[in-house]
């Protein structure tokens, strides 16, 4: 009975999966370019207050996702992944985990769609979060959808 209250508890304290869509100005081609290589995340992978320093890519099933992120004051965050699923140029899936500090902060996973759109590349982005540290996790992850939003426009 005490292994169900502790599901249960962790069920409830899980914050619901973010979704987002942008159709963007660009072939679906481009768009995965630019999630599968370093120079490219160092240019859009942050709110529009942060910097990418550092970005390490290997874009295969296993392969490596690595970046940090400056935020004004000097201080990092850093986010350490693996790609779960590659699909050029249509879907990428990536386990990240958020730390500060190196604690871990929480884990997302990731999940990529490009689609050719109107004008360009449909671009729907759902992220599931597990929280490793609810006290420091919570308001980055409440904060996510506007980062996301202003990050989506850096990648535009």
């Amino acid at each position: 009975m005490a292994q169900t209250t502790e599901a249960t508890h962790e069920a409830t304290v899980q914050p619901p999966p973010l979704k987002l869509s942008r159709t963007l100005h660009a072939r679906p081609e481009t768009v995965f370019k630019a999630w599968t290589t370093a120079e490219h995340l160092k240019r859009f992978f942050a709110p529009a207050t942060l910097t990418v320093p550092h970005a390490t890519v290997d874009p295969r099933a296993g392969g490596v996702f690595e970046l940090c992120m400056r935020m004004p004051d000097g201080v990092e965050h850093w986010t350490r992944g693996v790609f779960v699923e590659v699909v050029p140029p249509r879907r990428l899936v990536i386990d990240m985990r958020a730390e500060s500090d190196g604690a871990p902060l929480f884990r997302a996973l990731t999940e990529i769609d490009v689609a050719e759109a109107l004008g360009g590349a449909r671009i729907d982005v759902t992220q599931t979060y597990t929280l490793f540290d609810a006290a420091k996790a919570a308001p980055m992850v409440a904060g996510a959808a506007q980062g996301w939003a202003s990050t989506l426009d850096k990648l535009e």
